[in-house]
C-alpha cells in the first residue's frame, strides 16, 4: 500500500491541518507521540465560546455522545467537570433525553450512558484552551495550508502554509502530517497530483437544512428531561427537532428538514415549522419564550465517504482524519464522537509501528478508522435511504432491515433490554448489527410492532410502561 519511506522510530515532528474538533483531538493524540505538533489552521481563533466562520455548523444543537464523552474525559480530566460548574447540565442517555421515533417515545430510563449537555462553541473553547496549554503543541493561526510536500522517493515531509495577512509561504517540515480539513479536504487531490489513484467515494444525497434559535431553559421544560428528540416517520415524514440543553440555562432548538423540506429561517414560519412537528413538545417550548438572538441556518447536501482504506497505495508520513474522510447527515448527532474515536485509532497506529519507523502507518490508520465510520454511517445512511428520493445505493435486504429496525424503534418504547441496546449502538458503543442478536430479536418481536401510542402525547402525556 505505501510507498517506501526509511525512518527510525524517533518521532520529531507532526503537523495538524485544521483546528476542527478532529484536528484538535489529533493533536491531543499526537503530543503524546511527538516531540513537537503543529497546527495550521486558517481562522484566527477565538479566546472564548464564540463561533467562527470555520465552523458553519457550531450554532446549532450538538450532541457529544457517550463514546466521545469518554474520550475527550480521559484527554481531558476535570475538563466536564468545569463546563458542569460552568452550568453545562450531566445526563443520562436514555433516562434525560426524551426520544420520540416512529410515532412513540422510548422508555425513560437510565441506560448508564453518562454525557454532558453543552454548545459546541464552549466545548470546542474548552477542548482548544487544554491543547494550546500542552507544552509540545503549537498553533499557526491565520494560515492556509497550501499543499503537502511530497517526495515519490520519501513520502510526505511536512506542509506548505500561507499567512493570510500577507501571503508569505513558508514550509514546515514534519514527519507525519494529518490533514482534518473537513469536508472540503483536498487530500484526494494532491494525491492524484502526486501520481496515487483518488479514493473511492461513496455519497448518499440527502439536502438537509437547518435553523436554530436559542430560548431561556426553565427547570420544568420538557417534563423536567435536559433534551429531546422529535423524528417523523420515514417516508412520509421529512421534519426533526432537537431541543438539548446548554450553558448559561438555555435550550438550543434546531429545527430540520430533509430533501429539501427546509425550516424558515423567520419567526413566524419558524413557529409554524415546529407545531407541524409529530409532538406539540417544541412548540409549546418555543412559544412566548424570549428569544436570544437571530436565527441561524445551516444546509447539508450529502453523507460523503472516502474510502482510505481501500487504496493499495498511499503515502508514508500523511493521514486524513475526520470529516475529511467521512461527514454524516447532522441530524444524527454522531460526528464529534467519531473524530474522538479516530483520534484514539490515529494513536494506536502509531503505537503499532514504534518498532518499524511508522512504515504502513496510514494502512493501520484507515484498517481502523474505516471500522469505526461503519457504525456511524451505517446508522446515517440506514435512515436516511428509508426516502425513496434519497439518492444513494441500497444495500440488499434493505426492505426488509427497515421493517425490522421500525420494530425496534417501537420495541425501545416498551423493553428496557431494547431500549439499552438501541442506546448502545447510538452512542456508536455497539455496531448496528448487535440490534440483531437473538436475544434482542426475540424481545423485538415479542413487543410487538404498533406505536405506543395511537395519537402522538406530549411529554405530559402517559408515561411508557416499562418493560420486562
Amino acid at each position: 500500500m505505501s510507498e517506501g519511506r526509511e525512518g527510525s522510530a524517533r518521532r520529531e515532528q507532526a503537523v495538524v491541518l485544521g483546528a476542527s474538533m478532529a484536528g484538535l483531538l489529533a493533536a491531543r493524540q499526537l503530543a503524546d507521540h511527538f516531540e513537537r505538533v503543529t497546527v495550521v489552521e486558517r481562522d484566527e481563533l477565538p479566546t472564548g465560546p464564540d463561533g467562527r466562520k470555520g465552523v458553519p455548523q457550531g450554532a446549532h444543537a450538538h450532541g457529544l455522545l457517550p463514546s466521545g464523552y469518554r474520550v475527550l474525559d480521559g484527554y481531558f480530566p476535570g475538563m466536564m467537570a468545569e463546563l458542569q460548574a460552568a452550568g453545562a447540565p450531566m445526563g443520562d442517555m436514555g433516562g434525560d433525553i426524551a426520544w420520540f421515533q416512529y410515532g412513540g417515545w422510548k422508555l425513560r430510563e437510565p441506560v448508564g450512558l453518562r454525557g454532558i449537555f453543552v454548545s459546541r462553541p464552549a466545548l470546542e473553547s474548552a477542548v482548544r484552551a487544554r491543547v494550546k496549554a500542552l507544552p509540545n503543541v503549537d498553533f499557526f493561526e491565520g494560515y492556509d495550508g497550501e499543499q503537502p510536500v511530497f517526495d515519490a522517493g520519501a513520502g510526505v515531509s511536512g506542509l506548505v502554509v500561507k499567512e493570510r495577512a500577507g501571503g508569505t509561504e513558508s514550509t514546515l517540515a514534519a514527519d507525519l502530517t494529518v490533514d482534518a480539513s473537513g469536508r472540503g479536504s483536498q487530500s484526494a487531490k494532491w494525491l492524484e497530483r502526486w501520481g496515487f489513484e483518488a479514493p473511492p467515494t461513496t455519497s448518499v444525497r440527502v439536502n438537509v437544512g437547518y435553523a436554530t434559535r436559542v430560548f431561556e431553559r426553565r427547570p420544568e421544560d420538557l417534563g423536567g428531561a435536559i433534551g429531546a428528540i422529535i423524528a417523523g416517520t420515514p417516508p412520509t415524514e421529512r421534519r426533526f427537532a432537537a431541543a438539548l440543553a446548554a450553558e448559561g440555562d438555555r435550550w438550543v432548538v434546531t429545527l430540520a428538514g430533509i430533501l429539501g423540506d427546509y425550516p424558515p429561517t423567520e419567526e413566524a414560519g419558524w413557529m409554524e415549522f415546529a407545531r407541524s412537528l409529530p409532538t406539540s413538545d417544541v412548540f409549546e417550548l418555543a412559544s412566548g419564550r424570549p428569544v436570544q438572538g437571530a436565527i441561524a441556518s445551516y444546509r447539508f447536501p450529502a453523507n460523503q465517504r472516502h474510502h482510505y482504506e481501500r487504496m493499495k497505495r498511499f503515502p508514508e508520513g500523511y493521514v486524513v482524519i475526520g470529516d475529511a474522510i467521512c461527514s454524516f447527515n447532522p441530524v444524527y448527532g454522531q460526528g464529534m464522537s467519531a473524530s474522538a474515536l479516530e483520534s484514539v485509532a490515529l494513536g494506536e497506529a502509531l503505537e503499532a509501528g514504534a518498532r518499524d519507523g511508522d512504515r504502513g502507518l496510514a494502512r493501520r490508520f484507515f484498517r481502523r478508522a474505516s471500522k469505526i465510520a461503519d457504525m456511524p454511517w451505517t446508522v446515517a445512511t440506514g435512515e436516511d435511504l428509508r426516502y425513496p428520493e434519497v439518492e444513494g445505493e441500497r444495500p440488499r435486504f434493505q426492505g426488509l432491515l427497515n421493517r425490522y429496525l421500525e420494530r425496534v424503534h417501537r420495541a425501545a418504547g416498551r423493553d428496557v433490554v431494547v431500549s439499552r441496546k438501541f442506546f448502545d449502538v447510538a452512542a456508536l458503543l455497539a455496531p448496528a448489527p448487535s440490534l440483531l442478536a437473538p436475544g434482542v430479536a426475540w424481545r423485538v418481536f415479542r413487543s410487538g410492532g404498533a406505536p405506543t401510542s395511537e395519537a402522538a402525547p406530549s411529554l405530559g402525556g402517559p408515561t411508557p410502561l416499562r418493560g420486562s
